[in-house]
């Protein structure tokens, strides 16, 4: 069984380096010069909701920080989610970034009672956290977590 596991795991990381073989360094610090002008809003949002705020890099990752940006899935928005997870958590106009972000902020805080590591915390963002429960990390959530941790690390080594 553990031989299954790891060559599902393998077979994963496979696809997702295929997949983002697009994503370079350049790309990354393209899409942090884009969303510089959010970054002040977005970042005091999470400190005075007591979220950390390296979760803006989650935002960068999703949408680029682009307000009309929608995934095949359906979610939407500039935090990348499901209409029926905005409404959820409070929020009506996804596509808003203050309202967005508060509602991000709500799912962050019910996924991190539940997931301990920053890398689940991610990863369950991306599918859900009775998925990741469920059915392990897919392929497409380990590729968040991958893009997320580049773009904070470059946003650092900037400074």
């Amino acid at each position: 069984m553990r031989a299954i596991y790891i060559s599902v795991i393998i077979l994963s990381l496979i696809v997702i380096m295929l997949q983002c073989r697009y994503c370079l360094a350049s790309d990354y610090e393209a899409w942090l010069d884009a969303c510089a002008p959010y970054r002040a809003q977005v970042v005091e949002i999470l400190v005075s909701e007591g979220i950390s705020e390296d979760f803006y890099y989650l935002m960068i990752a999703e949408s680029r920080c682009k307000d009309g940006a929608k995934s095949s899935a359906g979610a939407i928005g500039y935090w990348q989610l499901m209409p029926a997870t905005a409404r959820h958590y409070g929020c009506s106009e996804p596509h808003d970034l203050e309202c967005a972000t508060r509602a991000a902020v709500r799912y962050l805080r019910s996924l991190s009672s539940r997931f301990a590591s920053w890398d689940r915390i991610i990863m369950a963002y991306n599918q859900g956290g009775h998925n990741l429960m469920r059915n392990g990390a897919s392929a497409e959530a380990i590729g968040l977590l991958r893009r997320v941790n580049a773009i904070r690390d470059i946003d650092k080594s900037r400074k």
